[in-house]
């Protein structure tokens, strides 16, 4: 059996946004281009029974977000590396592949109601280049907004403007139907295809107003109908649309933490303009925040109706994938195993489609009913992984001083010594979580000989509010001795850890701590802190986050 080497990174592949479509599934596959140093999609086909069918898309540089309807499959992709994503929509019927957008600009989402072929689609216009190629002396560009770039996009036009255009099939014919300077996300249709969710800023020229809420627009007026203007300081991020178009299906959360509050899941009443906590009194984040390197294209969604009185939720849950099932207004798990769903939709009233990564297992396609059984369909790296073999990850809880279990993962090195270095990987965040989930980095890092201790320091999601808040404003105090006791405890238990051979290493979060703990102890022979906050002040000013991460305060 093969170990694992920063190389094998080009061979794997990931599964995503897996959709039923017609009478057949469907799922995005994503690998990383050698040759072009970027990530490329396609679009995989299988029979009901999971067996691989072909490719639904014409093989181009990348193709995803498959979106089904009544007779035809959506995608958006592109041609080459750095052409735009157009819309595609191929037939079911003999899977004829035909373009149908033709912008200069890519197409950026897309939904469609499954009983009809209509399909609505998002893009933005803009004369400017976000990312312009390297120059000796670059030309100045002018700011005016706090919020202005973001990573893995750029900076955010000015000029921008924002199109939601509706395509009908059987017409041939795409008209406009919304157009703002203020971004949107598209997040739902009705069945008839007459309303559509959107979720936006509530107050977009403010940048320091972080609320986001949820609109219907009418489809044949345009008109806009805000539905949740009681909350104006809420973060709503998901919105669906029930079956019958009386209710929806919201996710977000309230501003009692700010930023840092779990994320619940709600109903809102179209008529009588009424919310629901589905998830009142329960101390859990209905949004994944599992921490990893293997994911790409997700759909992030968090939330489905599964008929007009049932609908399924996922929650993050000490370190693992949770879900549940709703039904007359309470709420009970249904699956809570050592794994990440990736992600996930609904395949039928009693299953829902999904894919997975567990420690050792990159990435499946399978189907989980209502009770918790979980079928594999497909597996892109079955021959990849017969032939290496990945290190699994041991968990333990230890408590910290004050009494505080702490849970982490312990990884041998591939071929352990008599003595073994031992490195404290510290995870981002900090509002994240390590988690039952692949992780190709740590296994290089194992492959390579040294042993790897990931942590959930409080801090850290996944174990409720409180352990969430406990270093907020505290950053390097007992987050910070949280890692170092846990440290201590693994070198007690497993003397095969050479105490000489202490290594810190993160990113981001991750990185100050490591800086903040090599200036506070001397016991780590080496650390590399990786994109570390070192000066809150130019953070908060320059970083795309920094502004909501440490927003101003007010002194009396």
């Amino acid at each position: 059996m093969k170990k694992l080497t920063e190389e094998d990174f080009y061979k794997l592949k990931t599964l995503s946004q897996p959709v039923a479509a017609g009478k057949y599934l469907v799922a995005t596959q994503t690998y990383l281009d050698k040759p072009t140093n970027g990530y490329r999609s396609n679009l995989l086909a299988f029979n009901r029974n999971g067996k691989y069918i072909g490719n639904f898309d014409n093989n181009d540089y990348s193709s995803k977000a498959p979106t089904p309807a009544k007779d035809y499959l959506f995608f958006i992709a592109k041609k080459t590396e750095k052409s735009p994503f157009q819309l595609y929509q191929l037939a079911y019927s003999d899977h004829t592949i035909t373009q149908v957008s033709t912008l200069s600009h890519s197409v950026e989402q897309l939904v469609a109601p499954r009983t009809t072929n209509l399909v609505f689609f998002k893009t933005r216009e803009t004369t400017e280049v976000p990312k312009k190629p390297y120059k000796k002396f670059p030309s100045v560009r002018h700011i005016y907004r706090v919020d202005h770039k973001a990573d893995g996009f750029g900076f955010y036009p000015t000029d921008g403007v924002y199109k939601l255009f509706l395509y009908n099939p059987n017409a041939k014919k795409t008209q406009l139907i919304y157009s703002s300077q203020n971004n949107f996300n598209l997040a739902d249709v009705d069945a008839s295809g007459n309303r559509l969710a959107l979720t936006m800023d509530n107050d977009p020229d403010n940048d320091l107003s972080f609320g986001q809420g949820v609109k219907l627009l009418d489809v044949e007026l345009g008109k806009l109908t805000a539905c949740t203007s009681k909350y104006p300081n809420w973060v709503f991020t998901e919105a669906k649309f029930s079956p019958n178009g009386k209710k929806l299906l919201l996710v977000g959360h309230s501003d009692k933490y700010q930023a840092n509050t779990q994320f619940h899941v709600y109903s809102y009443d179209i008529l009588s303009r009424s919310l629901n906590d589905y998830m009142k009194g329960l101390d859990e984040d209905a949004h994944d925040y599992l921490f990893t390197d293997f994911t790409q294209n997700l759909n992030g969604d968090n939330a489905f109706w599964l008929d007009d009185q049932r609908f399924a939720f996922r929650t993050s849950y000490h370190g693992r994938s949770k879900m549940f099932l709703g039904t007359n207004d309470k709420v009970n798990p249904f699956f809570n195993e050592a794994e990440r769903i990736t992600d996930w939709s609904i395949l039928d009233s009693d299953h829902l489609l999904i894919t997975y990564s567990t420690t050792t297992h990159p990435v499946e396609l399978a189907t989980l009913d209502l009770h918790g059984k979980q079928v594999n369909l497909f597996n892109p790296n079955e021959v990849f992984d017969k032939n290496h073999q990945y290190v699994k990850p041991k968990r333990f809880v230890y408590e910290a001083s004050d009494g505080l279990p702490i849970e982490g993962w312990l990884m041998e090195p591939f071929e352990p010594q008599k003595k073994n270095p031992l490195v404290l990987y510290v995870h981002g965040g900090p509002h994240f979580a390590y988690a039952e989930n692949f992780f190709f980095e740590m296994q290089v890092h194992a492959a390579n000989g040294y042993g790897l201790l990931l942590l959930n320091p409080r801090g850290s999601k996944t174990y409720g509010q409180e352990f969430c808040q406990e270093n907020v404003g505290k950053y390097g105090e007992k987050d910070f001795s949280d890692l170092i006791e846990g440290m201590d405890y693994i070198l007690k238990e497993h003397p095969e850890f050479d105490s000489k051979r202490q290594y810190c290493a993160g990113g981001s979060y991750g990185g100050f701590m490591t800086t903040w703990i090599v200036g506070h102890t001397d016991r780590f022979a080496a650390a590399v802190a990786q994109r570390p906050v070192t000066d809150w002040i130019s953070f908060s000013g320059t970083s795309d986050i920094g502004f909501m991460f440490t927003p101003p305060r007010t002194f009396n």
